[in-house]
């Protein structure tokens, strides 16, 4: 079932569609077989009172030709005799091809299935031809039986698409769209195994509920084309005036002003005559300038803090009495000021991209214009956000914001920034950098990795050498290692080291980070467990 807000009328269509479903599920006797008939004959009566309605809007469409002029009545009543054009065709494609299924399973001639009660109908629980009927006559491959390319059941399902998406064009010219319905798309399911729109609607389903079932989507062909051709009537009027009241609306440029600058806003009330101009005067200001129904104000911005004004607009209505309708509106004066907040802390480090937001309050982003101190850059990002990148040896820089104000630049302040080098990483063999540990958890660990703990930043450093330190049968021993890896000979110690055998990590030196500087992480030791 299609979702989306639905009309009372929608909604009793939709459940009668569920009873219909369940009827098909069940394993029909002949008073269920028999429930069909009454199903469909509702749906028939249903279907004369859309066409009847439907007739209606096109009888005023032909109204409106004679009050307004073709020229603009005629776009709209073309589009409305279009969708007619779409609606009459499928829903004769339907009612023939139905008529022409009864006929084949009743063995009756076309003429008699025409006008057959459903209720005459002598085998309605027949599937087989009905089946056959709208899946495999004419289909590219008759052995799938799915109603492919080919068939009545995907012809009908490419003229219902067809019927949506024109109206569906017509409607969004207008900015209108249709309500739900009409779903041939799915998903659908049978015993939940998904199936095509072709095979829920046909597939050894019986002829009685199928002839029910084709009547049901002529309703909702004509319930679709009633509501796009009463949106197009609806258009021919929506362009003129009507108004049943009058309020007084005051739309300020800003409601944030800065010291110095101009607090601006239109005033003008909702609905007006073309061929008059209020009158509007603001209170100790008096008549403000008025062009197209809108007054201008301009009052200077003096002292920070808030303000308010209030006046009167004054209309002459279309008797000659004049009408007055207050306004009133408030704004805030603040100094200039910006505000750059370094995103990941309140420093600069050397060597990293350090992201920044810059902005100022009731300006702009297009509008603000930013420099920087010697000893950075300041590069703007493609979302707005900005990177600071320090050069070695910076120790402060400033960061200056100005802003476009009409035809003025303004400066909006300067914030500054201290430079700082990353800190050290801190040296760690297998996640530790002290205390007791297994010679197997040492061996394992391969080497000395350098870790950045509690840095925002994502940086890593590399161990350029270390030399590690023992004690073995009472002798001192020294092994130097050029990189991050235990050598071999300290592999070996590990593997015949004693427990309670201190093994140090001194002169732990990285290769140059991100700023250009070597650091030694110190010393780390360990006991053998």
């Amino acid at each position: 079932m299609a979702s989306g807000r639905q009309t009372p009328r929608q909604r009793l269509i939709g459940l009668m569609y569920l009873i219909f479903l369940a009827l098909m599920a069940l394993n029909v006797s002949v008073e269920v077989l028999d429930s069909f008939p009454l199903i469909n004959e509702s749906i028939e009566q249903t279907n004369r009172n859309f066409e009847m309605k439907v007739d209606m809007v096109y009888d005023d469409f032909n109204e409106q030709r004679l009050l307004f002029s073709e020229q603009h009545v005629s776009p709209f009543y073309g589009q409305a005799l279009h969708v007619q054009v779409l609606a009459d065709s499928l829903v004769n494609y339907i009612r023939n091809n139905r008529t022409e299924m009864l006929a084949r399973v009743n063995n009756i001639p076309f003429e008699e299935a025409d006008t057959m009660d459903l209720m005459d109908s002598r085998r309605k629980d027949d599937y087989s031809i009905s089946s056959r009927f709208w899946l495999v006559e004419g289909s590219e491959d008759p052995s799938a039986r799915d109603g492919g390319p080919g068939s009545r059941a995907f012809t009908l399902k490419g003229m219902i698409e067809n019927f949506k998406n024109e109206i569906d064009s017509i409607l969004a010219l207008h900015g209108q769209s249709r309500p739900p319905g009409l779903d041939v798309e799915g998903p659908f399911y049978v015993q939940d195994r998904p199936v095509t729109w072709q095979q829920l609607t046909f597939d050894r389903v019986i002829s009685v509920a199928v002839a029910t079932n084709l009547n049901r989507i002529v309703t909702e062909v004509r319930n679709a084309e009633f509501d796009a051709v009463s949106m197009l009537y609806e258009l021919i009027t929506a362009g003129d005036f009507r108004f049943d009241e009058i309020a007084a609306r005051v739309v300020p440029r800003s409601q944030i002003v800065m010291q110095g600058d101009y607090y601006e806003a239109e005033v003008f009330v909702a609905a007006y005559d073309t061929r008059q101009d209020p009158e509007v005067l603001v209170d100790g200001i008096g008549r403000i300038p008025v062009s197209d129904g809108v007054g201008r104000l301009r009052i200077p911005a003096g002292s920070p803090g808030s303000r308010q004004h209030s006046g009167v607009i004054r209309v002459t209505s279309p008797a000659g009495i004049v009408e007055e309708h207050r306004f009133s509106a408030s704004y805030t004066v603040e100094r200039p000021m910006a505000t750059v907040s370094a995103d990941a802390m309140n420093v600069f480090y050397i060597g990293v991209d350090n992201p920044v937001s810059i902005s100022a309050p009731g300006v702009p982003t297009e509008n603000i214009r930013t420099s920087i101190s010697s000893g950075a850059d300041l590069i703007r990002q493609p979302d707005g956000s900005y990177i600071v990148r320090l050069t070695p040896g910076t120790r402060e820089v400033s960061i200056t914001v100005n802003a476009v104000v009409g035809d003025q630049v303004r400066n909006m302040g300067v914030s500054r920034f201290r430079g700082m080098t990353v800190p050290d990483p801190i040296a760690m063999v297998a996640g530790r950098r002290d205390g007791r540990i297994d010679r197997q958890v040492l061996r394992a660990a391969a080497g000395i990795a350098p870790r950045m703990e509690g840095f925002l930043f994502d940086m890593r450093f590399e161990i350029a050498s270390f030399r590690m330190t023992t004690t073995i049968a009472g002798e001192f021993r020294s092994y130097q290692s050029e990189g991050s890896r235990f050598t071999e000979d300290m592999l070996s110690v590990f593997d015949n080291a004693r427990s309670g055998q201190e093994i140090t990590f001194r002169d732990i030196i990285t290769r140059p980070g991100p700023d250009g500087t070597t650091r030694n992480l110190g010393a780390i030791a360990f006991t053998i467990n």
